[in-house]
């Protein structure tokens, strides 16, 4: 995909090429697109952790091939050297702290550690809000994003001409998708608005002092931000406008956050937290907070209904209650983030007793702590991305639900359910 960060290939090869592409490398292969929100997320940690991989869009006839391996068609995956797929960017940062520990972005200090997964959650889900308003609603300013990085990804040999053409028909499609997941409700557009220059103002004050949220080292959650803040709010080009005029701390962020330049030095010394990062902290907990008790309540609801523990979860288990400033509506909720709120717990679950009472002691000070321990009363699994009760049976759900995909977008012959008895 076209970028003034990377110059990828668009490869059209098969799983056994890939394979022996990578044997003659020795690189990862990592499928993602420059527009894409989720693979701003991996990227830094594979430049910053110097792991050789070579960057290509998806090929349509290895989609399918992708699809039988993770279960999933979304980007970005990434295919490791020994043929594993892994798709989600949560799961994937996962794998490369774990498989290249050297220069490690999870911090091991327990507030620190804990801090950086709720802002991880954070930029998973509250961040979508302002990050699809502000390429939707602006996409005729927008329009080399909206009508021609998305036609270059799902026709890479046309002219460049051409793709205006490809584009009034996918990206209208796109939009509609997008638009959900934002849920761009003309009566939020004041709110989140207000709410975004707020924090792009505290988040530009603190990155005066420091090179990154949590000191002078980044961390998962300088990662999970870049989501955002790169992808959409740093590079189309209406808010990327707004940025470099009113946050221009915030863009040199993005900038170094995409290209580590190895000077970094440490997170704060005795596991503390920048002065300046918790005004941001503030808004993380209390906005996120709220959501995610929303949706931890309604897929308990969700959960309690089901006859079955092998049932597949739907994406959404429902509706709830939604406010930000004089907004009152509902969102859709969704299950990924009741994981990663459960996720973010076991972490928490598995510090020893006197790093819970550091973490608790601070949660408290702060006024955060209403908005942590919020559990699932039955946890859920992860399988072929996607969620079911954890009792559920791993190998026959993976037989039986095989052919689901359950992403944003669904295409192809093996998006639906195969029907059986």
């Amino acid at each position: 995909s076209p970028s003034s960060y990377s110059s990828p290939a668009c490869l059209s090869i098969s799983i056994g090429v890939a394979k022996k592409l990578m044997k003659n490398m020795n690189k990862l292969i990592f499928f993602a697109q420059e527009a894409s929100f989720y693979s701003a997320i991996v990227r830094p940690m594979l430049r910053y952790k110097n792991i050789p991989f070579t960057e290509t869009a998806y090929a349509k006839n290895i989609i399918e091939k992708f699809f039988d391996k993770s279960g999933s068609v979304q980007i970005p995956q990434i295919m490791t050297l020994d043929g594993q797929i892994i798709q989600d960017t949560t799961l994937i940062c996962d794998y490369l702290e774990q498989h290249y520990p050297e220069k490690s972005m999870t911090p091991i200090t327990p507030i620190q550690k804990i801090i950086s997964k709720i802002i991880q959650e954070f930029a998973n889900d509250f961040m979508i809000m302002p990050a699809m308003h502000y390429r939707w609603n602006f996409k005729f300013t927008n329009w080399r994003v909206c009508y021609y990085d998305f036609a270059k990804l799902a026709v890479p040999d046309y002219l460049f001409f051409l793709r205006p053409f490809i584009a009034m028909k996918i990206t209208p499609k796109i939009e509609m998708a997008y638009r959900k997941m934002g849920g761009l409700d003309e009566d939020f557009i004041p709110e989140i608005e207000k709410w975004y220059l707020d924090f792009l103002n505290k988040l530009n004050i603190h990155l005066a002092q420091h090179r990154y949220l949590l000191g002078d080292r980044p961390s998962i959650a300088d990662c999970a931000l870049m989501g955002p803040l790169y992808a959409h709010l740093g590079r189309d080009a209406y808010p990327k406008k707004l940025m470099l005029k009113l946050a221009p701390n915030v863009y040199e962020w993005v900038k170094r956050m995409n290209f580590p330049d190895n000077t970094d030095t440490d997170y704060l010394s005795n596991d503390e937290l920048p002065k300046t990062l918790m005004p941001i902290l503030d808004l993380v907990f209390k906005h996120q907070g709220e959501k995610t008790i929303g949706i931890i309540k309604k897929t308990d609801e969700y959960m309690k209904k089901m006859s079955d523990k092998n049932e597949l979860l739907r994406r959404f288990s429902g509706k709830a209650k939604f406010q930000l400033g004089k907004y009152l509506s509902t969102r859709a909720t969704e299950v990924h983030i009741a994981w990663l709120r459960q996720k973010m717990l076991e972490d928490y679950d598995n510090f020893i007793e006197n790093d819970k009472v550091k973490i608790t002691n601070c949660l408290e000070k702060n006024n955060w702590i209403d908005y942590f321990d919020l559990r699932l009363d039955q946890p859920i699994k992860r399988i072929r991305n996607k969620y079911y009760h954890k009792d559920a049976d791993e190998n026959f759900v993976k037989e039986r639900d095989q052919f689901i995909n359950q992403g944003a977008f669904s295409g192809g012959k093996k998006s639906k359910r195969a029907t059986r008895d």
